[in-house]
């Protein structure tokens, strides 16, 4: 960058040297007029001495101007992982105990001319900086300020310092033409901004911050977020933002700025499915194909997966290879094109087939070039054991995905190529589809690795990979990053645990109802029974009152029917005699099927019955659930039975 700007750069030299360095610039007509040299803790106990090479510098009276770059301790961790480098003060241990001995070494470094945070910043946005500083010769106070737009449903940004909620203004998502659209849209930015609450609110929120700078400047701040926030991060703060981005960006200020939009999830003008919204799958595919990793190997182990799992090779006559990706989803090849070119800066063919009949687009990503395909086959360590080029790709080797970094880039590369994932309105399902029982095995043991419990299955020619569970698809979207969707999904089951713990609920006091319900018309079905056959009034007097309140409030509770009686008693009571009741019209049912009525017809013939008649009384007797018997001479036989 510094470079770019004219100067003479110098990495990391032994600070004694630094003197004579210098003494370049003091050389008649030289070409040397500008060094811009790069220190750090690498040093090593040199950096001590610093401090007096600094005081010598100033007594030559040459133009000394020191800048320092600094980042919080998570980011720093991240990178060093993502370099797969240790921190040269943790001596083997972890990194944070050496970034912290860094921190007390160069603590008097921090009385510099320019401090920036870069802890959010982009490349090209710290570029933008350094030109400002150093090549517009811009007065800066060492203050970054990024205006971050998200959503409440999303949760609060964690280094957010001032909060500001703009859920009171009109709301575009209520508009259907609007509801699509975000507030970096005319249309959206328009219906917001016309309207004086708005106009207020915006000038207040100015007035404010440029009142805070200054005395955040006075306090030594060097990073301030500013993060406002709406329902979902999409209308009212995307608008804001820009705005207030705008404001603050205008006139020659002494601070830096950038905006961002945590939560806005533009949709893809090319998405080739049909209808308002993309699917829950197409969701998290457009979220992480958006994600590059910085480090290279994360990079190649992304597209080893993609190339594994939709990847071809063609072999043409004299031997040359070329590489092809093909796939129907737009973020798939969106994402494969900035792998190949951003990781091996080669030339990409891109082709197109629309199938007008099925209303979807195939993609097709393709490295003519022989040399080229072969370096990313290399790379990704997709050739044969004797390193030679086929046309069917083996398994990626574990090689390229040894580092915890690597098995997540790879998981995404295999997700987006090839996996898939149900509405979790409807069910809970995740899966990714494998040509062969080796790609499915590699994967499952790659998620294990997570403590994902991954299953595989055969489904026709392919071999399936899954997950069913809502809590460990919850944790393969955390293990991909794909944090907003991964936040979708917890709305919903939580909407989900809600909507089941109410309907059983009811369901319950359903059951409990008509249970109460059936008892009530038992009771007074025995009640009524009694009164038929023995009497109410021989009754007891405090069952003979419990039977007619009965009688007279059917659809009156336990409670409420022991305080109808002449004598009220509780629930218990009022239990005991319905019992009481029911058992004695038990009782009496079963005496009265105990009843035996006997009843004797002679048949006098001499020659007694013939077939036909036995046959009638054998039909008739055999309606009856009572015995029927026929004597002669003394002998007993049924009368059922024909034989008999």
């Amino acid at each position: 960058m510094m470079e770019d700007m004219g100067y003479f750069c110098v990495d990391n030299m032994p600070i004694p040297l630094m003197t004579k360095l210098t003494e370049l610039l003091i050389v008649p007509n030289g070409e040397i007029t500008k060094i811009a040299l790069g220190l750090d803790i690498r040093s090593g106990q040199n950096l001590r001495a610093l401090d007096q090479v600094l005081d010598e510098l100033e007594k030559t009276k040459i133009p000394l101007e020191i800048l320092f770059l600094e980042s919080n301790d998570d980011t720093l961790v991240k990178r060093y992982k993502e370099t797969r480098r240790n921190h040269p003060l943790s001596k083997g241990g972890r990194i944070e105990n050496g970034i912290a001995k860094e921190r007390k070494k160069i603590a008097f470094l921090k009385e510099a001319d320019y401090i920036l945070d870069t802890s959010r910043m982009l490349t090209r946005e710290l570029r933008s900086e350094l030109n400002r500083i150093f090549a517009e010769n811009k007065e800066y106070k060492n203050l970054y300020i990024t205006v971050l737009s998200f959503g409440f449903k999303y949760g609060i940004p964690s280094d957010a310092d001032l909060v500001f909620d703009v859920r009171f203004l009109p709301n575009p998502y209520y508009i259907d033409e609007l509801r699509p659209q975000s507030g970096n849209d005319k249309p959206v930015r328009d219906y917001v901004m016309n309207n004086d609450i708005s106009k207020e609110f915006l000038k207040k929120l100015v007035d404010m911050v440029e009142f805070l700078i200054p005395n955040y400047v006075a306090e030594g701040k060097n990073q301030l977020v500013i993060a406002i926030g709406c329902t979902g991060g999409k209308h009212r703060s995307v608008t804001l933002a820009n705005e207030l981005y705008e404001r603050l960006s205008v006139a020659e200020k002494e601070y830096g700025v950038r905006k961002e939009h945590r939560d806005n999830r533009e949709r893809c003008n090319y998405e080739s499915k049909i209808g308002d919204s993309m699917s829950f799958s197409g969701n998290i595919k457009e979220e992480i194909s958006r994600q590059l990793s910085p480090a290279r190997h994360c990079r190649i182990a992304e597209l080893a997966a993609i190339i594994s799992m939709c990847g071809a090779v063609m072999i043409d006559s004299r031997g040359h290879a070329a590489l092809k990706i093909h796939t129907e989803n737009l973020a798939v090849a969106r994402k494969s094109f900035t792998l190949l070119r951003r990781t091996f800066n080669i030339v990409v063919d891109i082709a197109i087939r629309v199938n007008r009949e099925k209303g979807s687009s195939y993609y097709y990503i393709v490295v003519k070039k022989h040399e080229d395909a072969v370096r990313v086959l290399q790379a990704a360590k997709l050739l044969n054991p004797y390193g030679d080029v086929e046309e069917e790709l083996s398994v990626v080797k574990n090689v390229v995905i040894q580092e915890t970094c690597c098995k997540r880039s790879f998981l995404r590369g295999v997700f987006l190529a090839s996996g898939s994932m149900s509405d979790p309105e409807k069910s809970y399902h995740f899966e990714i589809v494998c040509a062969s029982m080796g790609k499915a095995q590699q994967i499952q043991k790659i998620m294990r690795c997570f403590a994902l419990d991954a299953k595989i299955v055969s489904r026709k020619k392919s071999f399936v990979v899954y997950l069913k569970e809502g809590a460990q698809i919850v944790d393969v979207l955390n293990v991909m990053e794909a944090h907003q969707s991964l936040m979708e999904l917890e709305n919903i089951r939580i909407l989900k645990d809600m909507r089941n713990t109410v309907n059983r609920k009811v369901n319950c006091e359903t059951a409990n109802i008509n249970k109460t319900v059936s008892a009530a018309v038992k009771q007074i079905d025995d009640i009524r029974y009694i009164e038929e056959t023995k009497g109410l009034d021989k009754l007891p007097e405090g069952l003979k009152d419990m039977a007619l309140t009965r009688l007279t409030y059917p659809e009156a509770s336990l409670k409420e029917l022991g305080a109808l009686l002449q004598n009220p008693v509780g629930k218990s009571g009022v239990n005991h005699r319905l019992r009481k009741l029911s058992e004695m019209a038990e009782e009496i049912r079963l005496s009265r099927r105990n009843i035996m009525i006997k009843k004797t017809v002679k048949i006098q013939l001499s020659e007694g019955l013939d077939a036909r008649p036995i046959a009638l009384l054998v039909q008739e007797a055999s309606q009856y659930s009572s015995s029927v018997y026929i004597e002669v001479d003394q002998k007993q036989v049924n009368a059922k039975s024909i034989m008999g």
